[in-house]
């Protein structure tokens, strides 16, 4: 396959002649201008041995000639040379390879020109360096070739790994890492290619032997691949951050801090050293303190201030972040996206701090400064900042319980908005879904629907009440009447396997999934059959079927090693069988490591560490699940089940009872009530 390298080349065109002879060779090359001059009765000796003799060495000396005319060449080359001088040194070590076709160091040379010099020819660079490295398995400069041309080829530096090509390349960067120990860019590479892979350890242990070797003089074939300079500070700060991502927040501060020491003013590593402070590497008071200094040098990084506000509102020092957001508040310009991000800050702390009124008051600041009150609003920007707005006032009193304010201000969107608008519709109905009143529910978006007969949310809203209130074959019968025949109805089957599913009946969620599957063909929209399989999965799994479950997951990784739902998924399952935890907390890292947003992967993270027996990192990470997504019953379960493993059985049994409330099966609630009574669990 031909690959356009243009580009590359003239970011990474190093030193040829540094490579064509590798460790270990250079005397070797050398031997034709010391090897004493050889008798001229030998060369006449028609039929002795020593004639065949003769003439091998003599083309070998001949062959190693060549090799130093064309290293001439390209040492005018890079001086000023021009097409002409480039192709006499391609030719020269052409007539070497010739003359001793077993000379590794001809072949070498070629492929270094194939590799660096235009026009590149990626697959003559391949061919040569793989007939270099059959001669001389210790061939160095052919194995470093190679290590590039796959790591170029892998999809490294686009993000999008080919499993089967990466793992060429680690097999190449092991090579080069066993002819030279203190190759940074075999280290860094290796370790690259590791974290893409899921091998969290192999990667540590990759960049732990990079951040040890001497400083790189060839440092742009790595940055062009991953953008990052090939330093020690960037081997620590890589160090630190998937340190901090497996939750080892000391070792990762040790390392982030070391990198801040090489680079006392890159803002990267600031922002991760605050964030391992805020993880836990130091004690909570220490890292006030620390934090607090980091702030006080930048006052006007809200990133810190953040950071500092987070702790502080952790360790129960609620009016200390208040103050510090606030500080931050009056330091960004009037009306900024950054000082808005702050008062939304200031607004969480407060709800998580059960201070509802005061968070309230915040959000009711931002609609007054906009002058947003009561009336209808013409404008489309002033409908979403009042809608954005008002739905996170809901989120606070839902989060009070406070169901009449929810209603009162679904109301008041509605007036706002105008009767044209779906959303307040919307809103009731997933409130009454959420408070058990599924009828009012039902009724709410059949009306709905009838006034909104083109928001095909309504249409799913009914569907799902329908299944909340046991009738799930007509919830399926309503969205089967969107069944067209056509590519489109993937995402309907894939809709009526979740009802199904819902509804505990896993061997027809199964066949809608194994539907779905059917209608794409396996070029066909690659995340439409990552998106069914993962729904496949699920009903698996529900039926019992582990194996069928795993299948599909991997079927999915094999397509995308980085599939984070997949390995979300796939790590969830092994920890709820109790199956290869220390493989489940790797998937679930590498999830959360993709979207650190994701609630459902804050849980699994926390779930999986509980799984471990590691209880502070659990309770850190289901806390802050429970924070972001306080109407998840999975989460307050986890918590419940935390609590009662430290003894705090009146908090097990708060959270347990919130789970209760939350769940719609027959078996969550069977199970919940068992935990609460203090029955054995089936």
């Amino acid at each position: 396959m031909k690959v356009s390298f243009t580009r590359i080349a003239s970011l990474i065109l190093a030193t040829v002649s540094a490579i064509a002879y590798p460790a270990g060779q250079a005397a070797q090359a050398q031997t034709p201008a010391t090897q004493p001059a050889i008798p001229n009765q030998e060369k006449n000796a028609s039929t002795s041995p020593v004639q065949q003799g003769t003439t091998t060495r003599e083309k070998r000396a001949q062959a190693y000639s060549k090799i130093l005319e064309g290293q001439r060449y390209l040492s005018e080359l890079r001086s000023a040379g021009s097409a002409e001088t480039l192709r006499l040194a391609r030719q020269a070590f052409q007539d070497a390879a010739t003359l001793d076709p077993n000379l590794a160091e001809a072949h070498t040379a070629l492929a270094e020109i194939a590799f660096y010099y235009p026009p590149q020819d990626l697959e003559a660079a391949a061919r040569e360096s793989a007939v270099a490295t059959k001669i001389d398995p210790d061939n160095f400069g052919a194995h470093r070739i190679l290590s590039r041309l796959y790591a170029i080829r892998s999809g490294l530096r686009e993000g999008s790994i080919n499993r089967s090509i990466a793992e060429l390349a680690i097999k190449e960067l092991k090579e080069v890492t066993r002819l030279d120990k203190n190759n940074a860019e075999a280290w860094a590479l290796l370790g690259e290619f590791y974290h893409a892979s899921g091998r969290t350890k192999e990667a540590l242990d990759a960049w732990s032997l990079w951040a040890a070797t001497p400083p790189a003089t060839d440092v742009r074939f790595f940055q062009y691949m991953t953008n990052r300079p090939l330093s020690a500070d960037v081997a620590y700060s890589r160090l630190g951050e998937v340190l901090l991502e497996a939750g080892r927040t000391t070792e990762a501060l040790a390392a982030i801090r070391r990198a801040n020491s090489l680079d006392p003013d890159n803002a990267d590593y600031k922002e991760l050293l605050a964030q391992s402070l805020e993880a836990g590497g130091v004690g909570d008071e220490q890292a006030i303190a620390e934090l607090k200094r980091i702030v006080a040098a930048d006052a006007a990084n809200d990133s810190m201030i953040i950071h500092l506000a987070r702790v502080q509102a952790r360790t129960g020092h609620l009016d200390d972040a208040a103050a510090t957001l606030r500080a931050g508040i009056a330091g960004q310009p009037k009306g900024s996206r950054e000082q808005q991000v702050l008062r939304n800050i200031l607004a969480q702390v407060y709800t998580d701090g059960l201070r509802y009124a005061e968070a309230v008051a915040i959000y009711e600041e931002q609609l007054k400064e906009r002058n947003i009150g009561n009336a209808q609003l013409a404008s489309d920007e002033e409908q979403l900042v009042a809608t954005r707005i008002l739905q996170r006032i809901i989120e606070v009193y839902k989060r009070a319980g406070r169901a009449s304010d929810v209603v009162a201000t679904i109301e008041r969107m509605r007036q706002l908005l105008g009767k044209d608008s779906p959303v307040p519709d919307a809103q009731y109905i997933s409130f009454l879904r959420e408070q058990g009143k599924r009828t009012e529910a039902l009724q709410a978006a059949r009306s709905a629907r009838q006034r909104f007969p083109e928001e095909t949310e309504f249409l799913r809203l009914e569907a799902q009440t329908l299944t909340d209130l046991g009738r799930v074959d007509e919830a399926v019968a309503l969205v089967r009447t969107q069944l067209k025949n056509s590519i489109a109805d993937v995402d309907q089957y894939l809709f009526i396997s979740s009802l199904y599913l819902q509804a505990g009946r896993t061997p027809a969620a199964i066949e809608a999934a194994r539907k779905a599957l059917d209608l794409l063909t396996p070029a066909e929209r690659e995340e439409m059959t990552a998106a069914a399989l993962i729904t496949l999965a699920s009903a698996q799994e529900r039926a019992g079927d582990t194996k069928g479950s795993e299948a599909s997951l991997r079927r999915v990784l094999a397509k995308d090693p980085n599939n984070a739902t997949a390995l979300n998924n796939l790590g969830y399952f092994l920890l709820e069988r109790n199956e290869r935890l220390d493989e489940a907390l790797e998937m679930i890292q590498r999830a959360f490591r993709s979207n650190p947003n994701n609630t459902n992967f804050l849980d699994s993270l926390g779930w999986a560490y509980f799984k471990l027996g590691k209880l502070d990192e659990a309770e850190r990470n289901l806390k802050e699940a429970a924070r972001r997504d306080n109407l998840s019953a999975t989460i307050q379960e986890h918590l419940g089940d935390l609590y009662k493993r430290r003894g705090q059985l009146e908090m097990a049994r708060s959270a347990w009872q919130r789970a209760l409330a939350l769940v719609i099966r027959a078996e969550d609630t069977a199970r919940l009530r068992a935990k609460l009574g203090g029955k054995k669990e089936n």
